[in-house]
């Protein structure tokens, strides 16, 4: 992960987004910001010509603004293929080149109002102009780059995280599971057969790099999960209740990956598998418009019983601490516990 954030930091893709509309509109009021303050920087006798200099002003810094904005967007492709340093350098080059234009025609139209004749070139005015430009095209240039290292260095932190959340999801499943083949292939060789295809696929999906996954994906590893359990644990004591409409349920909604797997895993471990007798594990998913509500439900095993309460909090946090990472404030987390069920809800938004 570091390897990647330093190669993209030394790349010259840093530069925003400018080819858009709400871009360029920042950009002119940047541009009319900075013309204003030149402009009343300079002494005026009257009113009437104090305005007269802020338009001309404005007319100048908005020339070279929007050509030098123009001229990145059609050369953003090749600006993103050089590196820093030559990135800001072209950008630099491409302003202080408008500033001298522009410069050079507004001192051919004002010796030609004052004097009559046309006068090309003026040095001082030329390099105050060019000297303003390139000072504050660098410092634009470093705030960029300053704010593209802070949102790299953010994403790499939040994907790391994020993987380290996700890969303690389940210390245990694997080794009770083949535990679980190991004893089918002696007894039913289909079976142990059709077992092993479905942990293939669950860790498939705990391998799969993507960030988001269908809830149609999820659901075929939960099921896949289930039938695991349920060959270890026998249909006796894991029952299972799903409620959900198949026809309103949005399959293609796009959510992260394992979500519900490791909570009904979560459920199994801490409330049903510790109970004698066993007990049944309620999921529901009900679209509610806008949002996705899941709950999972499990039986509370009886105080003479070994439990793992603090797996079960360490469990709990991770779920919190992901959905809080994919979704920040739009996602909730829920606990409830009664004497007899334990209760776990979320609602996520529909992306």
């Amino acid at each position: 992960m570091t390897t990647a954030v330093s190669q993209s930091s030394t790349s010259g893709n840093f530069l925003p987004e400018l080819c858009t509309p709400q871009a360029i509109l920042r950009v002119m009021l940047g541009a009319q910001v900075l013309a204003v303050v030149l402009a009343l920087t300079s002494a005026s006798e009257t009113y009437l010509a104090a305005f007269l200099n802020i338009g001309l002003t404005s007319l100048f810094v908005q020339w070279i603004a929007l050509s030098s904005v123009l001229a990145i967007c059609l050369l953003s492709k090749k600006l993103n293929k050089l590196s820093v340093t030559q990135t800001a350098a072209a950008v630099s080059g491409l302003v202080v080149l408008f500033t001298i234009g522009a410069s050079v025609v507004s001192t051919m139209a004002e010796s030609y109002q004052n004097v009559g004749g046309l006068q090309y070139w003026n040095s001082p005015f030329i390099l105050r102009n060019t000297f303003i430009a390139l000072a504050l095209t660098l410092m634009v240039l470093h705030y960029f780059h300053l704010l593209n290292q802070k949102t790299e260095l953010t994403n790499a932190d939040t994907g790391a995280q994020y993987d380290a959340l996700q890969s303690r999801m389940r210390p245990h499943f694997l080794f009770n599971s083949l535990n679980t083949i190991a004893q089918l292939i002696h007894v039913d060789q289909n079976k142990a057969e059709d077992a092993l295809l479905d942990l293939a696929d669950i860790f498939r999906t705990t391998l799969d790099t993507r960030n988001r996954i269908s809830l149609g994906e999820e659901l075929d590893v939960t099921l896949r999960y289930l039938r695991m359990e349920a060959l270890r644990l026998g249909k006796r004591r894991l029952n299972i209740v799903w409620d959900m409409d198949k026809k309103t349920l949005p399959f293609n909604m796009e959510i992260p990956p394992l979500l519900l797997q490791p909570l009904v895993e979560n459920a199994i471990y801490h409330g049903i598998q510790p109970c004698k007798d066993g007990g049944t594990l309620g999921i529901s998913l009900y679209d509610a418009g806008q949002r996705l509500d899941v709950v999972v439900t499990n039986p509370v095993p009886p105080d003479n019983t070994t439990k793992h309460s603090k797996g079960n909090h360490i469990a709990q946090e991770n779920l919190k601490n992901r959905l809080r990472l994919a979704y920040g404030d739009q996602a909730n987390l829920k606990i409830t516990k009664s004497e007899h069920q334990y209760r776990v809800s979320f609602s996520i938004p529909k992306e």
